[in-house]
Formats: C-alpha cells, structure tokens, sequence
C-alpha cells in the first residue's frame, strides 16, 4: 500500500491538538502519516486513514509530553548526540536501493524529501534516547522475580518453548527442455526470421509480426534495461556479450530460440530488444523428465552419492538451499520434507522451472525448551511488558498534569482522514 497524500494548503496549518503551551499542526500530522504509510510494517496493519491519523497524533502527544517531563527531570539530549545516529540511519535506507537515484525517485513519488526524513529521524531517536534516560531514573526500581519467571514458563511452555523440527535441505533442479524434433523445428523458424532481418527487415516490425513474448512483441520487442541476475542465466550469458547496435544469431534458452538486439550497454545493465520463437514442452517431455527424477531418487536409495549426482543432473547454480524451520515451509513442501528421513530424496516435484528433487542433508526433530534456557528470554520480556505498562502510566499521569486537548479531522478540515488520502 502506497499512499498519495494531497495535502489543501489551506487546511494544512489548522491545529490538531494543543499539549500545554504548544500546538501540533494538522500538517505535522499529515508529514508523519506520510511517512508511517510508507513503512511496511505499518502498511501490515492495513489501518484505515482516520485510523492511522489517530495513531499518529496520539504519538505525537506522547512525544510532547515526554520531552515536557524529560525537561522538568533536567534530561539534556545534545544534537551531537543525535546526529551520527541520524547519519548512519540514513545510510542504511540508502542502502537498501540500487543507488541513490533510485532512494530519491522513491522519495520524490511519496512527497518526500531527505530533509523530511532526517527530521524524522531526528525526533524518533531523541525520543528514544530520552526514553532510556527517563526509564534509567524513573523506572530502575523494576525487577522482575524469578518466581514470576518460573510461573511464566509453566503456564506458556506448551506455546513459548516449543522449538520446532530442523531441516538442511539440497536440491537438484531438472530444467525441462523440449526433444530434439521440436528444438530443431524451432531453431529453423529462428533461422528464417533472422535471414529476413539480416535482408533489410526491420526489427521491431519483425519483432509484432514473428514474436511469440507476449510482453515485448506489441513494444517492438523492446525488452527495456536489463540487469544481470534480473533474467535466465543462459540467456544473460549471451546477451551481455554482444555489442552495442548488433544483432545476434538465434542462441536457446528454456523459452525456445532468441534473437537480440543490444542497443546500449552498461557495467551491469543492457537495454535490449528480441524475437522469441518458443518451443513448447509437450507432456512427452514432461514424463520424461519425471522419468529421470523417479530413476535418480532410486539410485539414492540404492546408496548413490547425492552431491555425485547433482554434479551430472542439477541445472540449479547452487545445491544447497539451506537451513529451514519447519514451521517455515510451505505446502506442498512441508508435507512433503515431514515424511521424509535424512539422507532421503524427495519424489519429482513439479514447478514452472521444472522438476526439484529436495534432499534432507540433515533432520532434527522438534523438542521442549527447559526452564533453564527460556529463564533469561522470559526474564527480558516480562521486564519489557512491565516497562511498557510503566511507561504508559506515566503518560496517561502526564495528561492529567498538562492540558491537552484533540480535534477531529472533522471539525478541522469539514471531512476525514480519506478526504486527504487517494490510493
């Protein structure tokens, strides 16, 4: 869920709440909602407009109403303190997109501004800091029993301290490729097309007339900029070797015969356009392929070596898949993994890469934590509850010493949350 926020200028500036002397403008709030839709984790909440605004003003108030306690407790945060946090947040978000293009484009299409972000960030961190400092003085009189710890375990253990199953899983993935009759029916209708554009045929008339992408052909075959790893290996391993304005002879992929276009290139990108002749995989080659699945399963059980035959078989660029709970598998997979033992080979499973053969490297069953090795988790999150509950108790204490006062979105701007939100 992406959200557009319209912001009426008119409106933006009208009063929210008042939180003793200061007032929290509707346009602080609308700047903070902007922000929370675009993190996902909030956009999991699947909150509606009013709702967030709620949810945003109410954390605005308690924001104030901490920094007014925090002042009457003499707790000074520096903005020394703040800005290397702030700094290196920064560069973590950065570093989440291709480049910093990319983090400003993103930026720039939810109205935002690395300004608007820094100012965010600037405040959730003092606010966390003077938290820890006001916890430090306030609150250090919290201690947590071990008596209420032990009581905790016996009446959760059946749901905290279930560790489940473990599983090291490896693969052979079997690529389906059609037989050789529909390979080489293929590869001469590539031919043809190539002869014509090798004539004077123009390619992106070529391209809408002979294609068989669904996606490119009504473009020209315009494939757009293509990055490495963004395709199939085996047509990246072509295509990223031909030259600017050159046109390559028909080379296969899984999807049949190509011909491509590069018309620029990069250090890791192409833009690109092609004609793809496919060449479908008929239910012969399916059975086939299945055949070869059930036979390699066999040879496991027979005591072949699985990595020997993963080596010759797998069109996977890696064998091992890697550590999984099984709590973390999916259907049909889950099933599937649960009957079977370690050192076993899964029976050919269907996708539309083609047939995964999946082998339990390692299994180890699910167990009970003890007491001993939950104490210490529980011990933090029973301190962390009691904490919570402190912490809202002083806010809601905070409230009745200094006078607040919300406004509906309605009385404010004559409407709702929805009136300034589009999707």
């Amino acid at each position: 869920m992406i959200l557009a926020f319209f912001l009426l200028t008119t409106f933006a500036d009208q009063i929210a709440a008042y939180v003793g002397n200061e007032v929290i403008l509707e346009s602080e709030v609308i700047d903070n909602m902007i922000l929370m839709a675009s993190d996902p984790a909030v956009q999991n909440l699947n909150l509606t407009p009013d709702s967030l605004r709620d949810y945003v003003l109410d954390e605005l108030i308690s924001y104030r109403l901490i920094m007014h306690e925090a002042e009457k407790e003499s707790i000074i945060i520096s903005e020394e303190e703040i800005e290397p946090q702030v700094n290196l947040r920064l560069e973590d978000v950065k570093n989440m997109y291709p480049s910093e293009a990319d983090f400003l484009q993103v930026l720039e299409a939810q109205g935002l501004t690395i300004d608007d972000l820094k100012e965010s960030y600037q405040r959730n961190i003092k606010m966390q800091m003077v938290m820890d400092r006001l916890i430090f003085k306030k609150f250090s009189d919290i201690m947590i029993s071990p008596i209420a710890v032990q009581r905790f375990y016996e009446k959760n253990k059946d749901s905290i301290a279930v560790r489940p199953g473990q599983v090291k899983l490896a693969h052979i993935l079997l690529v389906m490729r059609p037989g050789e009759a529909a390979l080489q029916r293929g590869f001469e209708r590539a031919l043809e097309v190539y002869r014509l554009l090798m004539t004077g045929g123009d390619f992106s008339v070529m391209a809408q007339e002979f294609s068989d992408d669904r996606t490119s052909k009504y473009k020209g075959g315009m494939l757009g900029k293509i990055r490495r790893g963004e395709t199939l290996e085996e047509f990246e391993g072509i295509v990223f070797q031909i030259k600017p304005g050159t046109i390559s002879q028909p080379f296969p992929s899984r999807q049949g015969y190509h011909i491509v276009e590069v018309l620029n290139k990069g250090s890791d990108w192409v833009l690109a356009r092609q004609i793809l002749i496919k060449v479908d995989i008929t239910a012969a080659d399916t059975a086939r392929y299945e055949k070869i699945g059930i036979r390699l399963g066999d040879l496991i059980k027979e005591g072949a070596n699985f990595d020997s035959l993963a080596a010759v078989y797998s069109n996977a660029a890696e064998v091992d898949i890697g550590d999984f709970f099984m709590n973390q598998l999916t259907p049909p997979l889950d099933t599937i993994i649960d009957n079977l033992e370690q050192g076993e080979l899964s029976p050919p499973i269907l996708t539309p890469v083609g047939y995964h053969l999946v082998y339990v490297r390692e299994k180890i069953p699910g167990s009970v934590l003890s007491f001993d090795e939950m104490k210490d988790y529980i011990s933090k999150y029973l301190y962390g509850q009691e904490l919570q509950e402190r912490f809202n108790q002083l806010v809601d204490e905070l409230k009745t010493e200094v006078f607040v006062e919300k406004f509906p979105i309605s009385t404010v701007l004559g409407g709702s949350s929805d009136d300034l939100i589009q999707p």
